[in-house]
């Protein structure tokens, strides 16, 4: 599912107006559209915090719509911690710490997908 959908799904679900979720995080209602939508794919650190808090779901799953690879050919640990924390000298025993919880959080999420298949 993509994150617009996401988004979308989880604020109808809570019976959420699109400026109440606006208002919610500071912004207009035609910038939720537009994260619904996909028009805007980019959202700031404190928005996505904020986001997820009034749609009750992790930020993880508004940070990126695929598991998370540990394949530090795509990405490596110093850009992690720049896209993360907006610095790239974040102590490394801060960013295993996130690694863990961000591979314990895939786990769950596919262990969901499993089973709602079933």
């Amino acid at each position: 599912m993509e994150i617009g959908e996401i988004i979308k799904k989880r604020r109808t679900e809570l019976g959420l107006t699109l400026e109440e979720v606006g208002n919610a995080v500071g912004v207009g209602k035609s910038t939720v559209k537009k994260w619904e939508s996909g028009f805007i794919a980019n959202m700031k650190r404190d928005k996505i915090a904020l986001l997820s808090n009034i749609l009750k779901i992790n930020p993880v799953d508004l940070i990126d719509d695929t598991d998370i690879s540990y394949n530090e050919t795509q990405i490596n640990d110093r850009q992690l911690k720049f896209a993360l924390f907006g610095n790239p000298d974040i102590d490394d025993d801060v960013l295993d710490d996130i690694k863990a919880i961000a591979k314990v959080h895939a786990e769950r999420k596919r262990e969901r997908q499993k089973n709602d298949r079933h």
